[in-house]
């Protein structure tokens, strides 16, 4: 990947009454683009000629509230002369706010050219470039107000400026008066004139992360926090430069490596380390944060009282920070475990929710979501509760949870013991849960290679009280010899997997004798066609599918709705686009079940 050079330090700013000169609108205006997709919009910029182009991260994150690390699913980019791609996003993070996309056009972009945003001043000239609450290749211009904003809850220092940001900027860039990338635009303050823009210094480190690994993957030893010498508190501790240790967490790599609170650091691998402002510390940070992984580090740090200090040097390993929770501006890149059934969403327990929520060091995985009402939430847990044990088993990890869980509601224990720690005490309750589908036969048809959402139907059905079977092409269980009117409730699975199921003799079989027993039939994505190919009587139920099958549907002449999810008596279908539109699939299908009785 040939990707955009840095240009040299900039000279003396331009006089504020210059116009941007028309060569330079003309350089930038190929680089910049407009961004779609599903649920949103926004703007990016071209940084090689093979198609990268960057972005903010919340211009292309999805909106699946269970895995924040998940994309949006159709982005479209839209290139200065109206050509559009489709894209794929190589990573994205939302702190700082940066995503590397990639559009294969058949011919070469143009990059756009960086600035050396580490040079950037107050009072420099810039313009940004996007496109504003939907108004196409906007030109606005202004100047820096501020180049260190430290106070926004952000990773890493950005700049202020007055040029309009408005929604739809976010992603593109601000140029200096030379047409050279200052940093990412992504988003308007609370004021007029304000907006805020990532270094691109800072959004180039992330870059390369995202195109060599798909993530940002900061470099730390876990786990000990800084805080920057200011005049007072250097004279204090009667030092001169450096940078304090604040907190060494107990029991951390850090701690055992030898750091201590109240530790000066003064050099970090034998070079001067100081930081007297915030600024200086979020500058220092960040040049920690983006060293490799595995990394040896040599710490060089004062300890004692004034006076009387030694000068000791430690020596430890940089890791691979644990994926973070949500925080600051961070949505945070852990994916819930979610039972809908029960209103109970779990989380793995890392050593930053230790430090948020001064969390005990006990092994168990972290409550997210608690539904009011739910049989999570009359069981009395809550939000940053530890679930530690379940009918007397420990479950360490999500993976365990889920483990010792489902057996559990498999059998429909009526009160599952639940040992919970919150803070520093140790409590034990029982959840309840309804089982609203108890006494039902449910069959998950679903092949073993490229299906969607089984896992998601699997243990909502199973949370629901429903006994179900799992089978398809390539699994343990074979369709062979099931047969569909022995069943409640018949689901076929999405995902590309799904396309197959409509070929498939047995698939449709047990779809043509579900409905001739009159059962509930239901199905997600692509797989939304079986019913309908097997039962000529079903083409004129009402019944949507993917996107990218509606075709195939109105051909097959099905009555096609495109509505995310439709019901229409005992069919039922979704376009299974996301978690959120299966979980509404579910609430449908068990609509179908009561209203079938």
């Amino acid at each position: 990947m040939a990707v955009a050079a840095v240009a040299g330090a900039q000279g003396p700013a331009p006089a504020a009454d210059q116009d941007i000169p028309d060569e330079v609108v003309r350089k930038v205006d190929p680089s910049v683009v407009a961004i779609q997709h599903e649920r949103a919009g926004g703007s990016g910029f071209v940084v090689s000629e093979d198609g990268y182009i960057l972005t903010n991260g919340h211009v292309v994150r999805g909106s699946d509230e269970e895995d924040p690390t998940q994309p949006a699913k159709a982005i479209t980019v839209i290139l200065h002369d109206e050509q559009k791609y489709p894209a794929r996003v190589l990573g994205f993070s939302m702190d700082p706010d940066v995503a590397l996309i990639k559009i294969d056009a058949p011919i070469k972009l143009r990059p756009a050219e960086f600035a050396d945003s580490r040079s950037a001043h107050v009072g420099q000239q810039c313009f940004a470039v996007g496109t504003p609450v939907g108004l196409k290749r906007t030109f606005t211009r202004g100047i820096l107000s501020n180049v260190e904003r430290t106070d926004l809850g952000t990773e890493t220092k950005v700049f202020q400026t007055d040029a309009a940001i408005n929604p739809g900027n976010s992603g593109g860039p601000l140029f200096d008066r030379g047409g050279r990338v200052l940093g990412i635009n992504t988003y308007a303050g609370r004021g007029n004139n304000i907006g805020f823009t990532i270094p691109i210094h800072v959004a180039a480190a992330v870059r390369d992360h995202l195109r060599e690994r798909g993530r940002f993957v900061r470099a730390l030893v876990p786990l000990f926090i800084t805080n920057e010498l200011y005049d007072e508190l250097a004279r204090s501790l009667g030092v001169d430069k450096g940078v304090l240790i604040a907190y060494v967490m107990p029991g951390s790599p850090a701690e055992k490596a030898g750091l201590r609170d109240g530790d000066i650091l003064v050099e970090v691998d034998g070079r001067p380390c100081s930081a007297r402002t915030k600024a200086e510390l979020t500058d220092f940070e960040w040049e920690q944060t983006i060293r490799k992984p595995g990394e040896a580090v040599a710490y060089t740090v004062l300890r004692g009282p004034p006076g009387g200090r030694e000068r000791l040097t430690v020596r430890a390993k940089l890791e691979a920070m644990e994926p973070l929770p949500e925080m600051g501006k961070h949505a945070g890149e852990l994916v819930e475990l979610r039972y809908g059934a029960l209103g109970l969403g779990v989380v793995p327990v890392v050593r930053v929710h230790q430090l948020l929520h001064s969390l005990s060091e006990v092994k168990g995985v972290l409550v997210r979501t608690a539904v009011a009402n739910g049989p999570a939430a009359k069981a009395g847990l809550r939000p940053l509760d530890v679930i530690t044990h379940i009918a007397g088993k420990p479950v360490a990890d999500v993976e365990a949870f889920a483990r010792v869980l489902e057996p559990e509601l498999e059998a429909r224990t009526k009160a599952i013991e639940l040992t919970t720690v919150r803070g520093r005490r140790r409590l034990a309750t029982a959840m309840a849960p309804y089982y609203d589908l108890r006494d039902r036969k449910a069959l998950l048809v679903a092949p073993a290679k490229d299906a969607d959402s089984v896992d998601l139907l699997r243990r909502e059905l199973l949370a629901e009280g429903a006994a179900v079977k799992l089978a398809g092409p390539g699994r343990p269980t074979a369709l062979t010899g099931l047969k569909g009117g022995d069943y409640d409730v018949v689901l076929f699975a999405g995902g590309a997997g799904g396309r197959g199921l409509r070929a498939n003799d047995d698939a449709l079989r047990i779809a043509r004798e579900a409905h001739a027993a009159e059962r509930i039939l239901g199905a997600v994505g692509p797989s939304a066609l079986v019913p309908v190919l097997a039962e000529k009587a079903l083409l004129g139920k009402k019944m949507t599918t993917s996107k990218e099958d509606s075709a195939e549907a109105v051909k097959a002449g099905a009555n096609y709705t495109g509505k995310d999810v439709e019901s229409d008596g005992r069919l039922v279908t979704t376009t299974g686009f996301d978690r959120a539109t299966v979980r509404d699939f579910l609430r449908a299908i068990k609509r179908a079940v009561w209203n079938r009785e």
